[in-house]
């Protein structure tokens, strides 16, 4: 299990392929924006509505399902600034990443994501965010998505391999823990596919799994780039790794300073809180 899971921060090349200004399309098709709902109201009953306080901006939550934990603000942070860049979320979920990304840093995002009813929370809290004209979202399978090229691919995927762990017995948690839909390859077979020339990938994975990820993404040639190490805390061994990398790159990784997200005493880090603070809205939004 991801470290930070159940911790959360309280209070390219275009073509024709349809964007995020098309009209609607009812009902829930694949691999079609999820309709806008002009409805205002609360969670619905199965659903929390929970602030991200960096951010004065609140994002729907499956009440006993999957939630959000630290390792989106993390990826976030990491993502590099390019406010002309397309980006596609592979894996959306609840939408955090995505909102993230287009609320702080401009982006403009495509959310994949092959369970209905987080396709389907995560488009209502784009919509009550405002962030309509940057972020959409696709309820599909990103194997067969067919949404043009892409100037990154960012992503929080299951990682657990199908003969490892316990599987957990709510669907939303057992799908983003393991590899029931999407396993490592799949992945990055369908990032290299809808990544444009020199496109960039970032992904959020376990330590762990650190070996995995760097020879996957040689074999689907996405080089390796970049790479921080996330620890809990300084006396314990890294849990997380932030790697980016690029399609048909040279051979080249940086390794970043670890990052430690606890002090001693249990609060949190500077790194940590710069990571917050570098992700507050801009003045003027």
């Amino acid at each position: 299990m991801h470290p930070t899971a159940g911790k959360q921060h309280s209070s390219r090349s275009r073509d024709s392929s349809p964007r995020r200004n098309d009209s609607p399309i009812p009902g829930r098709l694949t691999d079609s924006p999820m309709p806008w709902t002009n409805d205002p109201s609360g969670p619905r009953e199965d659903e929390t509505l929970d602030t991200l306080s960096c951010l004065h901006l609140s994002i729907l939550q499956k009440r006993t399902g999957y939630r959000y934990s630290l390792d989106a603000y993390l990826l976030a942070a990491f993502v590099d600034e390019n406010p002309a860049a397309e980006v596609v979320d592979i894996g959306s979920g609840s939408g955090i990443l995505s909102i993230l990304l287009a609320a702080v840093k401009g982006l403009h995002v495509t959310g994949v994501e092959v369970q209905e009813d987080l396709a389907d929370m995560s488009a209502r809290s784009v919509m009550r965010s405002g962030l309509q004209d940057k972020v959409r979202i696709i309820c599909g399978d990103v194997r067969t998505f067919k949404g043009g090229k892409f100037d990154a691919v960012v992503t929080n995927p299951p990682y657990r391999p199908l003969a490892t762990g316990r599987l957990n017995p709510e669907r939303n948690r057992a799908i983003a823990r393991h590899e029931l839909l999407l396993d490592l390859d799949g992945l990055l077979k369908s990032s290299y596919e809808l990544l444009a020339a020199s496109g960039r990938f970032y992904i959020v994975y376990p330590a762990w799994r650190f070996v995995d990820l760097v020879v996957a993404m040689r074999r689907h040639r996405i080089e390796p780039k970049r790479c921080m190490f996330v620890h809990s805390t300084s006396h314990s061994n890294a849990e997380l790794c932030l790697l980016s990398g690029l399609r048909d790159g040279g051979k080249e990784l940086i390794i970043e300073r670890p990052l430690t997200i606890y002090s001693d005493e249990g609060s949190y880090t500077s790194e940590m809180n710069a990571v917050f603070t570098a992700l507050e809205l801009p003045k003027s939004h």
